[in-house]
């Protein structure tokens, strides 16, 4: 080709001859391309990207599940409104009945067995959320990773652009 400017003669090569000479990294503001970007990361970073991205997707797949669990379940009532329901039912009977009770729990004993079936709920519902938190946190922290791991191909990109 003729350079416009000094009408000299100029050899320019072929794309797939220019991808055979080795980078010059002190180019003059020459952008880099993204091949050169993925050459700054290693395999160990793109893997780990790979896992910490699976990892990500897998927490918060987990963490919707567990709080669309949680949300959904039911807590019939609370141990405010079963204390209530007690003391209305204890002011409802005479002195007798409630003399002939206490008399039967001093024979007996008022050890509970097994939690109340409100309390077995709340605690049920509770785990859910717990759980939902867990994977959450988990799926948030693999997201950081990702991240982390993606930002260094971009530092080698800029880099060489400043170059």
């Amino acid at each position: 080709m003729t350079c416009p400017s000094c009408q000299a003669a100029v050899a320019i090569p072929r794309l797939g001859d220019l991808r055979k000479l080795p980078r010059d990294p002190a180019s003059d503001g020459v952008t880099a391309s993204p091949t050169d970007a993925s050459a700054g990361r290693s395999r160990g970073s793109e893997a780990g990207f790979v896992v910490a991205g699976l990892i990500a997707t897998a927490g918060l797949l987990v963490a919707s599940y567990c709080g669309i669990r949680w949300a959904l379940a039911e807590v019939p009532s609370t141990t405010e409104s079963h204390i209530a329901s007690i003391r209305q039912e204890l002011t409802d009977r005479t002195a007798a009945q409630l003399v002939r009770e206490y008399e039967d729990m001093e024979k007996r004993g008022i050890d509970l067995g097994l939690p109340f079936t409100y309390k077995d709920a709340e605690m049920r519902k509770a785990k859910w959320g717990q759980d939902a938190a867990i994977a959450g946190a988990v799926g948030g922290l693999g997201l950081l990773t990702a991240a982390a791991l993606a930002r260094p191909a971009r530092r080698v990109a800029r880099t060489r652009k400043t170059a």
